[in-house]
C-alpha cells in the first residue's frame, strides 16, 4: 500500500489540522478513483458495524480502498466492539482514517496501535500560542506573517481556527500577488464582527474614559467575546498614541507622523488626536499594566480571567 498504514486515528481539537487530514485524505482518493472515492461515513447516521461491513464488503475495485469515518468519539464503548475486533484483521489494499473530535476513546486507541496503525493527536494551540499558530497557518497559504499581524488578526477575529484560516486565506487573495501581511493588512482587510467595538473600547481605555470602558467592555462580554481578547488591540493602540507622543515632543510635525512611523495616514489620524489629550507617562503605566495581565493570563495569576481583565481596564483609566 505505498507505505500506508492499514488504519489511521486523528484526534484532538485542532479544527484546522484535523480538516487539513480529511481534505488530503478526499483528494488522494478522488485521484485514483475519480469522485466518490471516498466511502465517508459519520457517526451521526452511521453505526461501528456499518463501517466494518463496509471494510470487509467485497468489491471489484482495484487499487486501494479509503474509507473515512468521522466524530467517532460519539459512539458509546460497548458499541465500539465491533469495530475493535476488526482493526486486527483488517484487509489489504484497505485504508480505515478515522476522525474523533476531542479526545478518542482509550479502547479505540489501543486498538489502532495494536493493528499497526497510526495515532495523531492534534491539540488546539492556547490562546497565548495564537499568533505563532496563525504565522504557521499563513506560511502554508503562501502567505508571510509578521507577530504583529497575527495578533492583530487573533484580537479581531478570535481564538475559532476555521475562521482564523478562512481570514487567512481571503487575505492572501486580495493582497497576491504581494506575499507579506502586516498589522495594517489585517485591520484593513480582515472581518472581525465585534472589531469595531473592541478598537473604541481600546480608544476609551487611551482616553482614560472609565465610564464609556466599562460600558464597551460589558457590551463585547454580551456578544460572547472573551476578555482577552481585547488586549492586544488596545495594547496596539497605546503603543502607537504613545509613540506620537514621543515624537510629538521630540519636534516632529503631524504631517511626517506616517512616515516616521512607517505607517499608512489614515491609521495615524486617530492616533494623533488622542495623542493631543494623552499623558505619556499615564501610557508607560499602562503599557506596564497590560504587560502584568498578560502574565496573569498565561497562567501567572490567581484571578479568573474576566476578572483579571475588568480590574486591569478599570485600573488604567482611573
Amino acid at each position: 500500500m505505498s507505505g500506508l498504514k492499514p488504519v489511521y486515528l486523528i484526534h484532538g481539537d485542532d479544527d484546522a489540522k484535523i480538516d487539513q487530514w480529511r481534505g488530503r485524505l478526499r483528494k488522494r482518493a478522488e485521484a485514483e478513483h475519480g469522485p466518490g472515492g471516498l466511502e465517508h461515513f459519520h457517526a451521526a447516521s452511521a453505526a461501528p458495524d456499518e463501517v466494518v461491513a463496509s471494510v470487509f464488503a467485497l468489491t471489484f475495485a482495484t487499487g486501494t480502498r479509503y474509507i473515512l469515518a468521522e466524530e467517532v468519539n460519539a459512539w458509546k464503548t460497548p458499541a465500539l466492539e465491533p469495530l475493535v475486533s476488526a482493526l486486527a484483521a483488517m484487509p489489504p489494499d484497505t485504508v480505515l482514517v478515522l476522525i474523533a473530535r476531542g479526545k478518542a476513546p482509550a479502547a479505540l486507541i489501543k486498538a489502532v496501535q495494536a493493528a499497526g496503525g497510526e495515532v495523531r493527536e492534534h491539540a488546539a494551540p492556547k490562546p497565548w500560542e495564537l499568533p505563532k499558530w496563525v504565522i504557521t497557518r499563513a506560511k502554508e497559504h503562501g502567505l508571510q506573517m509578521d507577530p504583529e499581524a497575527a495578533r492583530a488578526l487573533v484580537g479581531m477575529v478570535g481564538s475559532g481556527q476555521q475562521r482564523l484560516v478562512r481570514e487567512i486565506e481571503k487575505i492572501a487573495i486580495a493582497l497576491y500577488p504581494e506575499t507579506s501581511a502586516g498589522a495594517d493588512d489585517v485591520e484593513l482587510l480582515a472581518a472581525g464582527d465585534a472589531a469595531p467595538k473592541i478598537y473604541d473600547l481600546a480608544d476609551a481605555v487611551v482616553a482614560g474614559d472609565t465610564e464609556l470602558t466599562m460600558a464597551l467592555a460589558e457590551e463585547l462580554a454580551a456578544q460572547d467575546e472573551r476578555p482577552s481578547r481585547f488586549v492586544y488591540p488596545i495594547v496596539n493602540r497605546v503603543r502607537e498614541v504613545h509613540r506620537v507622543v514621543e515624537l510629538l515632543d521630540a519636534g516632529v510635525g503631524e504631517k511626517d507622523l506616517a512616515k516616521a512611523m512607517k505607517v499608512p495616514p489614515w491609521r495615524v489620524k486617530k492616533a494623533a488626536g488622542l495623542a493631543r489629550k494623552a499623558d505619556r507617562e499615564t501610557l508607560r503605566k499602562t503599557l506596564c499594566r497590560f504587560a502584568d495581565l498578560e502574565v496573569e493570563l498565561r497562567g501567572g495569576g490567581t484571578l479568573d480571567e474576566d476578572t483579571a481583565v475588568t480590574l486591569a481596564l478599570v485600573g488604567v483609566t482611573r
